[in-house]
């Protein structure tokens, strides 16, 4: 990515559970919600999906030139998918035009716009076209390849989860419905669940948030019940000690723990989530059991999980694993810089890594002073 509202390069390539880290202000957020950007693209249009991610003012970086394009490229097993926004700079200013490219493996399948007015189309095929054509195809022999599929898999089913609807999931609970994911803001978490615990095919998602939640919070819970009324899912809490708690009753530190469990549940084989400030209302013995469970999900499914937080507890959890923590340190010029490359791994195995972080050894804000 480059020029792209605060972050001016980025180069990441993420695996596996990952912490994202750095000051207010760093980019961490921007950067992990880019996926979902480029995801609303896909379906909708550049110009439509920037308008329910902050809108245009400052889209392009303060401190690009004129002349420099802001830029996004995703890549997965050979595929690529990359594109230039069209770009107005104002009366008498420069018009950068619309590029898009689709790359796989060694040939061009769609190419589209640049300096030349008149661009060569290779294809009549963008990204939109190949996201339905590789599902309407996908027994075909003429469908896409496999590394265009994944890049089409990946980008299809990301989600950035963030500002969880807790009042809402207390006052009103969750329409009743099909759904077998969460979305974003949890809103549906009590008929997942529902639909989880009822489905043979799902029975492992259900036994992952249940059985994590025993070992998270052994004296509040035992199981779930769902009742419904009307159109709405609601929950009760079964305690060991047989009695109940409404959703209106269950501590945050609950609530927010089984929302990310469904978050990570709700995630396909090979795919990318996001969670933003996951710490968020949870005690330590909670953060560190959900780390745990997030790891072993994450190494049976292959699902990368980007966790952006400021967590000490969290980032203690990858002292064996600094090259999995992402500094968004000021005044690097590729952005985000494993913790590895910032400090010597033997140095850094002498230390909490959190303590490092909390005393401002590595994504300090600029101009602190080392604690």
């Amino acid at each position: 990515m480059r020029n792209y509202r605060g972050l001016r390069r980025v180069d990441w390539s993420p695996s596996g559970v990952c912490a994202l880290v750095g000051p207010n202000g760093s980019g961490k957020t921007t950067l992990i919600d880019v996926l979902q950007l480029l995801q609303d693209t896909s379906k909708n249009g550049f110009t439509k999906a920037i308008a329910g991610h902050g809108g245009a003012y400052g889209l392009r970086h303060f401190g690009a030139q004129k002349d420099e394009p802001i830029s996004f490229k995703l890549s997965v097993e050979g595929a690529s998918w990359e594109f230039s926004p069209e770009l107005s700079l104002g009366p008498g200013g420069a018009r950068l035009p619309l590029y898009e490219r689709v790359i796989d493996g060694d040939a061009i399948a769609y190419e589209y716009g640049g300096a030349e007015a008149d661009a060569a189309i290779v294809e009549q095929v963008g990204l939109r076209d190949l996201i339905y054509y590789a599902g309407l195809n996908a027994d075909s022999e003429d469908a896409v390849s496999e590394p265009v599929r994944r890049l089409v898999e990946i980008l299809s089913s990301y989600r950035h989860h963030h500002h969880y609807a807790l009042a809402n999931l207390r006052r009103e609970g969750s329409l009743l419905g099909g759904d077998l994911g969460l979305s974003d803001d949890g809103r549906n978490l009590f008929a997942v669940l529902m639909n989880w615990r009822n489905r043979r095919d799902h029975r492992e998602r259900w036994a992952f948030v249940s059985d994590t939640l025993r070992d998270c919070y052994p004296e509040l819970f035992e199981d779930f019940s769902f009742p419904i009324a009307a159109n709405i899912v609601s929950c009760e809490v079964h305690m060991p000690n047989g009695h109940k708690l409404t959703p209106a009753l269950l501590p945050d530190g609950f609530l927010v723990a089984l929302i990310h469990l469904c978050a990570v549940a709700s995630s396909t084989r090979g795919g990318v989530l996001a969670i933003d400030e996951p710490e968020n209302a949870l005690h330590p013995y909670s953060i560190r059991c959900l780390m745990d469970a997030f790891r072993e999900w994450s190494d049976t499914h292959d699902v990368t999980m980007l966790l952006a937080t400021h967590s000490p507890v969290i980032l203690d959890t990858f002292k064996e694993l600094p090259e999995k923590v992402f500094v968004m340190e000021p005044a690097r010029e590729v952005l985000p810089v494993p913790l590895d490359q910032i400090r010597k791994r033997s140095w850094l195995a002498h230390f909490s890594l959190g303590d490092l972080y909390e005393h401002l050894k590595y994504g300090a804000p600029a101009g602190a002073d080392e604690a």
